[in-house]
């Protein structure tokens, strides 16, 4: 059943399409990350909500009409791609899964190592239900999309990041060859998500300068990603959305060359400097902290530092969404997800033409 937009402003697709169009709007955009926030606002659990796409769709169409975001959607966790191919988690009842033992133990394992099937293979099929429903339910309201975990953090939870980083120096053709299989994965997910009518974003956690260094980025992560934006430009005709925690100043320039259209920032970096070094390039997001205000904040703390984020990259050249540094966590109160989106209201509003 389609659900009715009772608030007292545009609705997001409304806006998504005016900012498309430079015309008059009446606010910035904002999609603080909530991840599975939402099943705490239902009263479920986060193993039920992981395994039932019909529990999945409803705690995310009920926090989307609690908060009134500028996006919706679900997408698998950075562990669902390595479990389709085979990798074992370890699940608990209110939390999200871990990766257990790695299972490319040599280089001959490689060959046991084939690129899921989304419409078949691990949870990716629970997702790609759940995304139906939620656009059956509000996708004339808002646009709804996905994510899912790029081809390095999947070939480190597959080969264990220890040993992978090791493999960097030691055998960098057996990391090669991972992210080979990887990235294929990564597009076959990306590419049912298109089919299907949804968007899909990627996130690079392990990919972070805090990780790795820049030469390695270049040489294990940007070609691997750059294959990626090709895809995307081709099939959605624009680049990717692209997350990567931690500190990313060195490779901000190689993320946007890899075809990254749209980078949210963690808030270990100042979206200042994020404006005037790639600002020109890429739409830019972030970077409200997502512990230290989001989840251990208070109303003011929440208000001031959106303010600060507006205040920094409100007027990027190629556009600014108001979102957080990362996901937020499960513990975060709703009411703090609504303090975060009136803040968006308050001070990143215009004036309507």
């Amino acid at each position: 059943m389609k659900l009715e937009w009772n608030r007292d402003e545009m609705t997001p697709l409304q806006r998504a399409s005016a900012i498309s169009k430079c015309m008059a709007n009446d606010r910035l955009q904002a999609k603080p990350s909530i991840g599975e926030q939402p099943a705490r606002v239902l009263g479920i659990s986060i193993a039920d909500y992981l395994s039932d796409p019909r529990l999945m769709a409803l705690a995310q169409t009920e926090g989307f009409m609690l908060y009134g975001q500028d996006g919706v959607g679900v997408g698998p966790d950075q562990f669902a791609l390595p479990e389709a191919m085979g990798a074992r988690l370890v699940y608990f009842r209110n939390d999200i899964p871990q990766m257990g033992e790695p299972i490319i133990k040599n280089h001959g394992d490689l060959d046991m190592l084939v690129p899921p099937d989304p419409a078949r293979d691990g949870r990716l099929p629970i997702f790609l239900e759940a995304l139906e429903i939620i656009r059956d339910r509000i996708g004339h309201i808002v646009g709804v999309g996905s994510g899912i975990g790029g081809p390095f953090t999947a070939a480190a939870f597959l080969r264990g990041t220890g040993q992978l980083l090791r493999d960097m120096r030691k055998s960098p053709e057996l990391v090669h060859g991972l992210l080979e299989i990887t990235t294929t994965g990564v597009i076959a997910y990306m590419e049912e998500c298109w089919r299907r009518g949804f968007g899909c974003g990627i996130g690079e956690p392990l990919a972070s300068g805090t990780v790795i260094s820049e030469r390695d980025f270049v040489e294990f992560v940007k070609p691997y990603l750059f294959r990626i934006g090709e895809w995307s430009r081709k099939n959605y005709g624009k680049g990717y959305s692209l997350h990567i925690c931690g500190d990313t100043r060195r490779i901000w320039n190689h993320m946007a060359d890899a075809g990254a259209s749209s980078i949210s920032m963690d808030n270990m970096v100042d979206l200042a400097d994020a404006r005037e070094a790639i600002g020109s390039r890429v739409s830019l997001g972030g970077n409200v902290p997502p512990v230290d205000i989001m989840l251990r904040g208070g109303r003011e703390d929440i208000y001031e530092a959106v303010k600060d984020c507006i205040s920094k990259a409100g007027d990027n050249p190629k556009g600014y969404v108001v979102g957080t540094g990362c996901r937020v966590p499960l513990g975060t109160s709703k009411e703090n997800v609504i303090h975060f989106m009136d803040a968006v209201r308050l001070h990143g509003s215009f004036k309507k033409e």
